[in-house]
């Protein structure tokens, strides 16, 4: 019955948001920031363009996505996601439902993109409303335009409307504004929260607000990409696929003065280490897996990025596909070189457990809770009195509704409480394995903690083991 049900949730329980993309001004009267969140596919890469000032032409960089066809790439720059120019004018869009556009008979028609144009002829926002004044914008239907400037000025523009500023902080994401019309969303409302908490805003204020409302894994979508802008500077902070601890600072006005050129966004970071590492561990096993890692990390230690999570989630990835004893080997590979890293405790705990080495996995999950008590994925797994199991939420302090729903309910939804800036919900189950998803406003999501899951695309489950 269980399967029939898990089968049945497949198909009526597996719609996530496709793009969900978040932008954001944060101004204090002295710092004019733009945070921005650029959340799709994680198999996207992108290519950032850079364009000096020629003749009346204001000098500007670009960001496109990138195609497998180096012959459309060439021409990618002509669609681009978004934009920020010598001015500090910047410029990016969040989809949205479609709506149609609308027409005005003494306006011209555009059928081509805005943001190239502006960049290149405007400075502020309102010489950029002056020009689109001019047309009716009938193929931006499916997308909203942010627009800001170093003034702290900002508009959101639409083939049906124009909405002008109406406070000093401001967030968009995926549903549309015309008229003021308001949906729930719990990444616009994380955002507005942190902002109306604090009266100043520093390069680490608009962090916490992209990675509190970054997408991550396991998702079909997730933040690929993050900046941080400090228009009045011209100066981009830029993350990549949520490691917030490997930032790359471009000042435009340096990149200018190279000339024209660009740059694939993922040659600024460190290579991931995941395609090595799954290759050898399918070819050579887990020996082959731990031997390539040892190699990379004692030979290209600042090629590759060991500051992120990909080797973690290798080592859980394998506790996912019932090969927990090979996952226990690879974390104790980790160790040797992040001793008091209690992630990689936690995972220990788990796939110890999950071998049945109950003695070892308690070791692990002490010395986790004796320097974090909260940890969340620890208190999951490994704080299960008489099977009793407590889920929860951060950064979600936002949403107005979120449930829980998994194969243990037949997947009908179970209210969670929310606690201050987290939801929780406490249940008691018999020992087995579970699958379930967080409903968050009407959402469906996977556990962002809890990075043990099944499936892929929209059809992505999280894993719950119950000792």
């Amino acid at each position: 019955m269980k399967s029939t049900l898990f089968f049945l949730a497949l198909i009526f329980f597996g719609i996530e948001l496709s793009n969900a993309c978040t932008i954001f001004m944060a101004n204090d009267g002295r710092n004019v920031w733009i945070g921005n969140n650029e959340d799709e596919d994680p198999s996207l890469s992108y290519r950032l363009w850079y364009f000096p000032a020629t003749g009346k032409s204001c000098g500007y960089m670009i960001w496109t996505e990138l195609s497998a066809d180096e012959k459309m790439n060439n021409l990618m720059y002509k669609n681009p996601q978004g934009g920020m120019n010598e001015y500090g004018l910047f410029l990016d869009y969040t989809a949205i439902d479609a709506v149609p556009a609308s027409h005005d008979p003494k306006k011209q028609v555009r059928e081509e993109e805005v943001v190239t144009y502006i960049l290149k002829n405007c400075k502020t926002v309102k010489e950029a409303l002056k020009f689109i004044s001019k047309f009716n914008l009938i193929r931006l239907t499916g997308a909203q335009l942010f627009i800001g400037d170093a003034s702290g000025d900002y508009a959101t523009v639409h083939g049906s409307f124009i909405a002008r500023k109406t406070t000093d902080n401001f967030t968009l994401t995926n549903y549309c504004i015309k008229n003021g019309h308001h949906e729930a969303c719990w990444r616009r409302d994380a955002a507005n929260d942190y902002l109306k908490q604090n009266s100043t805003y520093a390069l680490q204020d608009i962090v916490t607000i992209l990675q509190r409302t970054a997408q991550k894994k396991p998702s079909n979508t997730i933040t690929n990409y993050s900046m941080a802008v400090e228009l009045k500077k011209k100066r981009v902070h830029l993350y990549y696929k949520n490691d917030f601890k490997t930032p790359i600072v471009i000042s435009l006005v340096e990149e200018l003065k190279k000339g024209k050129h660009f740059q694939d966004m993922a040659t600024y970071f460190p290579k991931s280490i995941s395609e090595i590492i799954l290759n050898k561990y399918s070819t050579d096993g887990i020996e082959g897996a731990i031997s390539a890692y040892d190699s990379l990390r004692q030979y290209h230690p600042k090629e590759y990025n060991f500051k992120n999570h990909d080797a973690i989630e290798l080592g859980i990835q394998a506790i996912a596909i019932g090969k927990a004893n090979d996952g226990v080997r690879f974390f104790e590979c980790l160790k040797k070189y992040e001793p008091e890293n209690l992630e990689i405790d936690t995972w220990l705990g788990v796939a110890n457990r999950k071998e049945g080495r109950v003695e070892e996995s308690n070791h692990y999950f002490t010395k986790v809770f004796d320097k974090n008590p909260e940890n969340y994925v620890a208190i999951l797994f490994g704080k299960q009195q008489n099977q009793t199991v407590t889920f929860q939420m951060n950064d979600f302090e936002g949403a107005e509704q979120v449930l829980l729903s998994g194969d243990f309910s037949d997947w009908k939804p179970i209210p969670m409480q929310q606690i201050n800036d987290r939801w929780i919900c406490t249940v008691t189950l018999q020992k087995g394995e579970y699958r379930y998803k967080f409903i968050v406003n009407g959402i469906y999501l996977a556990d962002q903690l809890n990075l043990l899951y099944t499936g892929s695309g929209p059809y992505i489950y999280s894993i719950l083991y119950v000792w």
